[in-house]
């Protein structure tokens, strides 16, 4: 006899996940009722009744083992996306390079300059890039909270690599309000000249198709190496996953022994 087969999410029922698998437990042993026996069939569902009650922790195992094997699954997914994607994600369009251009490990962080989480990542790579010489940081625009962050990407694509360029995204992620008077100012202070505005949005539109193609719905996100991270990890975080990264690329780069 076959057990009947649920498929669900937990994470869009956080507030009662117990109780939801307790409901899909309950509509199986119904099932399994229905094809058994009468008499097998009341003794089955007795019998199952009986267990979720004296062991009512089973729920939250059950669910804690398929959230595993989800988180598992979706890190494996994504970690071959990253591959098949690996030329688009480390490609400089629509992108602003930071740190050392020619850096051994490269952290790619999605981006927009209204994002406050994307505020407090930024303090974290600035951090990051003055403490390590060899990082490169793709800086790849993700302008999806309003027509500001649009423009405030498009006047940062103009701005060419090197110590300007750290000044100019340090100047628009340290503003407290980003409007077109803010936007300006950066502007002049700093003599930009805008790129054309056709160049820039074919970049942030290669962008943009990147992130959907990645799943990523929201700033910030971080690529670093073949894993996805969302959200804003902090500080020690981020140097542990940089220097595990430059261990697996120097462990890959090692020559294999001969006999």
């Amino acid at each position: 006899m076959k057990l009947p087969i649920f498929a669900f999410t937990p994470s869009r029922f956080t507030p009662s996940r117990n109780l939801f698998l307790a409901c899909c437990i309950t509509l199986a042993c119904a099932d399994l009722a229905q094809a058994a026996p009468a008499k097998e069939s009341v003794e089955l569902e007795q019998a199952l009744t009986k267990l979720l009650q004296e062991r009512p922790e089973l729920v939250r195992e059950a669910l804690n083992t398929l959230e595993q094997r989800e988180s598992t699954n979706r890190a494996l997914r994504e970690k071959q996306l990253i591959v098949q994607l690996s030329n688009a994600i480390n490609a400089e369009t629509g992108s602003t390079v930071l740190g050392n251009p020619n850096g051994d490990v490269t952290l790619v962080e999605f981006i927009d300059y209204h994002c406050g989480y994307c505020k407090q990542l930024s303090a974290n790579v600035e951090a990051l890039i003055a403490k390590d010489p060899q990082l490169r940081v793709l800086v790849k625009h993700l302008p999806i909270l309003g027509e500001e962050s649009a423009q405030a990407a498009q006047l940062m694509l103009g701005v060419s690599p090197g110590a300007k360029a750290q000044q100019v995204h340090k100047a628009l992620m340290g503003a407290s309000k980003l409007d077109s008077a803010t936007l300006h100012a950066i502007e002049t202070q700093f003599q930009l000249s805008r790129s054309p505005q056709a160049v820039t949005n074919k970049g942030l539109a290669e962008v943009q198709v990147l992130a959907d193609q990645l799943g990523i719905q929201g700033t910030p996100a971080i690529v670093l190496g073949e894993a996805l991270f969302r959200g804003a990890p902090d500080l020690s975080s981020l140097e542990a996953l940089i220097q595990a990264q430059r261990q697996q690329l120097k462990t890959k780069s090692k020559p294999l022994a001969s006999f």
